[in-house]
């Protein structure tokens, strides 16, 4: 089977869980057999870096090879999208519409190259891309959802762009199959398009076995966006304090995006704020433990399941489990008292066994859940 994914995210470099998924998304339909192409719609914002952009074009055409293709958003047709994303913020409570940012050309170049490679599925990223299922003939036709977008400003208790039910039914609508990150979202995407069939497909986490640290370390990888900024506040608040008059030798080592965000950190007694990390790997190594403290926000909880698929002791806040695959059986330490994850760690740290035995839960979990998303791909692609 030949398929085209149709995205305005690169691929590369992969620093970011969106463009995780669409990467797994392509190796995965490879190792089943499937030729893959990708068609990279490149909307560099009009006071952007264009060394950035560059570099994310660079490294995404290297990647793909022959199989990519590139459609270019003019720098006319971006200006008009920022007078209406500022429209919709000042009259429709930030509420766009459906088309609102959908690109000139899309529908021609995506005929154009059908004539030529005859593609048998066509997978495109996030709602605002679905008028393209209005114009192609591709005979499957599929919507990786990245997010469930409706009323996000609600959900997250703060303003931010997003769209209204109706019209993301509108946009799921358009779409035969659909793909969601997490269960909640399947069942709503279902509830929206009755007549779609929906998918859940997670994400692709390998399992990397790390050996046991020793140590009273705990680890935290994360971008710099607003979600992961407040999830560190409140552990910062109300969950370190207590460990550190438990453990006088505890030390909160941050690494990735959220050190330049949130230059305050290096202010806070046992932190250690490393910065951008090249190997997250061995920034993981440092430790057994690592937090995910996030209590906002939407989509697949990508901290989560990466600290499992690098051998951690993984402790989150109990929304950072939501709509994760088996949640029943994760191999999570869940809770938003203080007292609680002071006691969990008095029990961890005083056993290398406990260690042990979740490593080999993580090791099960993984091994789990990428045996479902397979059989999910095999279901989509045999239907």
């Amino acid at each position: 089977m030949k398929v085209l994914i149709v995205s305005k995210c690169p691929t590369h470099p992969t620093d970011a869980g969106n463009r995780q998924w669409i990467l797994a998304q392509a190796e995965t339909l490879k190792r089943m057999g499937c030729e893959v192409h990708f068609l990279y719609i490149e909307e560099r914002g009009l006071k952007s870096s264009k060394e950035q952009y560059d570099r994310e074009l660079n490294e995404t055409k290297a990647y793909w090879g022959d199989n990519f293709h590139l459609l270019k958003v003019t720098k006319f047709q971006k200006l008009l999208f920022n007078i209406n994303k500022r429209y919709r913020e000042l009259f429709c409570h930030s509420h766009y519409h459906v088309d609102d940012n959908y690109p000139w050309g899309l529908g021609k170049m995506v005929n154009s190259l059908d004539d030529k490679y005859h593609f048998d599925i066509c997978i495109i990223n996030y709602y605002y891309l679905s008028k393209l299922f209005t114009q192609v003939k591709i005979p499957k036709k599929a919507i990786a959802t990245h997010d469930l977008i409706a009323y996000k400003d609600i959900k997250i208790g703060e303003p931010t762009l997003c769209i209204t039910a109706d019209t993301e039914a509108k946009a799921m609508q358009r779409c035969p199959y659909i793909f969601a990150l997490q269960t909640v979202e399947a069942d709503y995407f279902q509830m929206l398009s009755p007549k779609s069939k929906v998918y859940n497909f997670f994400g692709k986490f390998d399992y990397t076995p790390q050996p046991i640290a020793g140590n009273h370390d705990i680890v935290f990888l994360s971008g710099g966006n607003g979600f992961n900024q407040n999830g560190i506040r409140w552990f910062l608040k109300e969950v370190f304090p207590a460990i550190r008059k438990k453990f006088a030798d505890v030390r909160l080592l941050i690494g990735g995006s959220i050190c330049k965000a949130m230059p305050e950190l290096k202010n806070y007694d046992g932190v250690e704020v490393q910065g951008y990390v090249d190997s997250p790997a061995a920034f993981y190594a440092q430790a057994d433990v690592c937090i995910n403290p996030c209590y906002q926000g939407t989509g697949l909880k990508i901290k989560t399941f990466e600290a499992i698929s690098y051998d951690k002791v993984t402790m989150v806040h109990p929304h950072s489990m939501e709509g994760i695959y088996d949640k029943d059986h994760a191999p999570l330490f869940v809770s938003d008292k203080p007292t609680d994850w002071v006691h969990f760690l008095e029990t961890l740290w005083n056993s290398t066994q406990a260690i042990e035995a979740i490593k080999n839960q993580d090791k099960n979990y993984l091994e789990s859940m990428e045996e479902f998303v397979d059989s999910e791909y095999r279901r989509f692609l045999g239907a």
